[in-house]
Parts: structure tokens; sequence; C-alpha cells
């Protein structure tokens, strides 16, 4: 038994496109789009989305302690501070995909990290990163809205220690718990989170109601493959070889790039020899495609008149989706963008405890790649089932209980991935041996944030039910995770949607 729903939070806006203050007035007037920004600016503490993270916010830091919480807030501060010379000193090479150690994340301390976006919405609307943000908001405002609830919750104050201060770079399989957790209790269960007893691994959660009683296990997929990581180190390798080919032309340019083959198997200077191709025949101006076996690259001069004139308005957020989008006329939300800019920088509202506020003023010349793999082997690597995930679920299941298990997974390559990894997900259940164990039902709870080029952005949540010995709606006759008034809802995927949307907007 399947079953699949769909749900989009509300659009949001973040505070990133700035009026640059200097041509806010024009005849003496202010500007009708710049007023509507100053309107939301005004009155972003009533936001009750954000009246609810900051409401998860206070309740994390109070468990953390004002000490703790100071010394790893410096850390993110002084990685960012790092990055942000590296911009100035370098704008026009400066890469925030180039390495690890150089991206828009901090890999050391994960949960200071979103602790420290949390703090800055709102508060500091000049700081954040929209890709983070918007995958974590939705998570930071369901526990917020329910957190007296989940306060009362056994066992609740082991978890916090868990996430807080014990496993700091696993913050997304903890807060997974506590937003299924909170699913429990809003379907009239009580709950408890089961502690860990050191003799091996255990069910998360205990639930009950009237005479019922299950266990259940929660298990998260990481946000990225390692195959997609991967894959993006070895575009990076072939972006290098042609930047300073890029950096040497006199004009702004778009590169398309699809690959036919999975990116590993390409030679090292590919594009780079695509791109002098593409010059040598003088095709830049109109636009202009090399084509062969391996790879289609299409390439074309930027619009700097739209860029400017943009410009002369806004200043806008160094990265962020609102860029690619000037640099692309058929921005996709979906779409890997790498870009390099010889740009004017400023730092918005600078102060000890602002990083990330970095806004671009000006573009001179810009060079922006969006890339893709379309290989058969490319997309079935991407589109990792749950079989390891569910295999440590049931081993994890105990012997003397029905148990039933939550699996989340980010759905972030776009519906040709998602088809195929939802397929794999059915083809797997369908004829999955559970051996000895009980096992009631399985969600499969899949999320995806999308930032569009007007810096909106939404997200969706789609869950499948498979009914194993249980039917799954009289467990959770709601079984979304994140829903919230004005949520809408339809009975079909998000990758569905989304494949249609493309599909009105380019067929």
């Amino acid at each position: 038994m399947s079953h699949s729903e769909y749900k989009v939070k509300d659009t949001k806006t973040p505070i990133e496109n700035l009026p640059d203050r200097k041509v806010i007035v024009e005849n003496n007037a202010i500007l009708p789009e710049h007023k509507e920004f100053y309107k939301l600016f005004d009155n972003r503490h009533d936001d009750l989305f954000t009246i609810d993270i900051k409401r998860a916010l206070h309740w994390f830091l109070e468990y953390m302690g004002n000490n703790d919480w100071f010394e790893r807030r410096q850390k993110v501060i002084e990685y960012f501070s790092n990055i942000a010379k590296s911009l100035y000193q370098e704008p026009d090479k400066y890469n925030m995909d180039r390495d690890k150690e150089s991206r828009m994340a901090f890999y050391e301390d994960w949960v200071a990290w979103y602790l420290y976006l949390a703090e800055s919405l709102a508060d500091r609307p000049a700081v954040d990163e929209p890709s983070q943000s918007s995958r974590i908001w939705p998570f930071f405002a369901i526990i917020g809205k329910y957190n007296e609830e989940l306060k009362k919750v056994k066992g609740i104050e082991a978890k916090l220690h868990d996430l807080l201060k014990k496993r700091i770079n696993q913050p997304d399989s903890i807060l997974f718990e506590f937003v299924v957790a909170i699913c429990y209790l809003k379907n009239g269960w009580t709950v408890e989170f089961i502690p860990e007893t050191g003799k091996g691994k255990t069910p998360d959660l205990f639930v009950s109601r009237g005479n019922q009683n299950y266990f259940v296990e929660c298990k998260r997929l990481a946000k990225v493959t390692e195959y997609s990581e991967k894959e993006r180190a070895h575009w990076i390798k072939r972006w290098r070889e042609v930047l300073p080919l890029l950096l040497q032309y006199p004009y702004s340019v778009f590169l398309d790039v699809k690959f036919k083959v999975e990116v590993a198997k390409t030679e090292v200077n590919l594009i780079s020899k695509a791109f002098q191709d593409i010059v040598s025949k003088d095709g830049l101006q109109h636009g202009f495609c090399f084509e062969n076996e391996h790879v289609k690259v299409c390439a074309k001069h930027m619009d700097m008149k739209r860029i400017t004139d943009h410009f002369n308005k806004w200043m806008v957020k160094y990265p962020s989706p609102q860029l690619y989008a000037l640099f692309d006329d058929n921005y996709d939300p979906h779409g890997s963008y790498t870009n390099a800019c010889i740009a004017k920088l400023v730092e918005i509202s600078p102060d000890s405890e602002s990083v990330i506020n970095i806004f671009a003023d000006k573009i001179d010349r810009a060079y922006c790649a969006k890339w893709e793999c379309t290989a058969v082997e490319s997309i079935n690597k991407k589109a990792k089932d749950v079989k390891n995930l569910l295999v440590k679920a049931v081993k994890q299941a105990p012997k003397n209980g029905s148990t039933i298990i939550h699996i989340g997974y980010e759905t972030l390559h776009g519906p040709h991935v998602e088809y195929v990894r939802d397929m794999k997900i059915v083809e797997l259940l369908s004829g999955f041996e559970f051996g000895d164990k009980d096992v009631a039902s399985i969600f499969c709870h899949s999320f995806q944030s999308r930032l569009f080029a007007n810096n909106e952005w939404d997200f969706a949540e789609t869950t499948r039910y498979f009914g194993i010995n249980k039917n799954p709606i009289e467990l959770l006759n709601d079984s979304l995770l994140m829903d919230r008034d004005g949520t809408e809802k339809a009975n079909e995927t998000h990758w569905s949607q989304d494949m249609k949307e493309y599909l009105n907007k380019y067929v």
C-alpha cells in the first residue's frame, strides 16, 4: 500500500535583495519596488514563521549555555571572515564551490552554523545563506511552534544533549527525530525518546495511544551523496581549466554545459577546448554550441544591460540565486552554477558579529557556468535509494514489539533524478524481507527547498507510506511533518509538479 502527499510552505522572501540607498529616490519619490521592500523589512519581526524559528533558537541556546554558544559562534564568524577576506583580495577568481574548505558551510560544527543563521534571522537581515537556511527553517519553525509540547516528552533532555553538545555535526538526523515526534504528538500519541544504553542501537521513540504501543525508528539520508560530491569535484577541475580563458575574454560569458557521459570519464580540458572552438568561430555574440559524444557546451554573451539596470536599483547578495538568475536568462532552481566575477563588493551593516553579509554593488564582468550530467550512470548513482537505511532500521527494531520506520531524505537534483529514486524505493519495499521483525508501516519523507530568481523560496515535502503489517492511515492520519497553516496539499509528488512546471515552461 502506498500513497503520497505534497505540501509547499507559503513562499518566503528573505531580506537579502537590498536596495542601494544611494539610488532609492527617483524624481524625489521612493521607487514602488523599494517601498514594497521596506514594508516587508519593517514588519520582518512580526512574521509567525520567524517567531517560531526564534522560539526554537531560544530553547536550544538556553540549553547550550551562553559561554558555550559564544565560543562556538566565534568559530563560525572566524571561518566566514576568512572567506570574506579572500573574496575582497581576489573577487575575479574566487569561487564558492572551489573546495570544501571555502564553501558556504561550516563543516566543523554544523549545529552552531544552523544556530548562527537562526540568530541572524530578522536581527541581522543582511546575514544569510539561502541555500542552507531555506532547507532548515521549516524544521526550526515546526520545533518552535510545538516546543512546549516537545519539552514535556520524556527523554528530551538527552536528545538536546545529543543535538547541541555530543553530535554537533549531525543536526539533520536529530532535527528529523524531533519533527517525527511532533507528528505523533499532533496525531494524539504519547511519545518518549528511548535513551541509548551503550549495548547496541535501539529505536528512537516509543509511542502509545489507547492500547496501541509501537517503537519508532528514524533514519535520515545524508543531504548530498558521496557520488554527487565527487562529481562536483570533477566539474571544478574542468572549470579551473576554462576559467583562465574566460578571464582573458573581454566580455561577460555564460556557459551551459551538459555532460553526456560521467564527468570523471571526460578529459579535464574538455570544456576549455570547447570554449576555444566557439571563440575561434566568433560564435559568442549570438550564442553558439560545441557538441561531441561527451559534452554539449553552449556559450553566449551575458545581457549586461539587463544586469546593469538591476544594479542601478539593487545590490545583490554575493553569491546568491538572484545573482545566478541575472547571469542566466533561463535560471533553473534545480541548476548547479559556478561563477567568477570582477565586481565591486560591499559589506552590509558590518559589525563584529556579522559575516556572510557581502553584496555586489556593481558587476564589471562576470563568467558563469550552469552544468549538469545527463548520463544514465550519473542519474542512477545520484538517485540513491534507502536500502542501507532500511536494513539498519530493521536490524535495530526489537523482536518484542512492533516498529514503525520513518526515513527522510532531500531531493536536490531535480525531477529526472527523483523519478528514478522513487522507482527504486517502491521496488525495494515491494520485495524486502523483514525476517522475524514485526514492522507495522514505513513512511518515506522527502524534502526539497527551491530558490527562485526573485530571492523567494519554497519548501516541499512528499510523504509516501507503505503498510506492512498495519494500515499507515490508522497510525498517522496526518503524516506530513512540516504541515503548517497555509500549507498547500495535493495527491502527487513534488517532483511530478516540478516536471509539470518544466514542461509548461520549455515545451
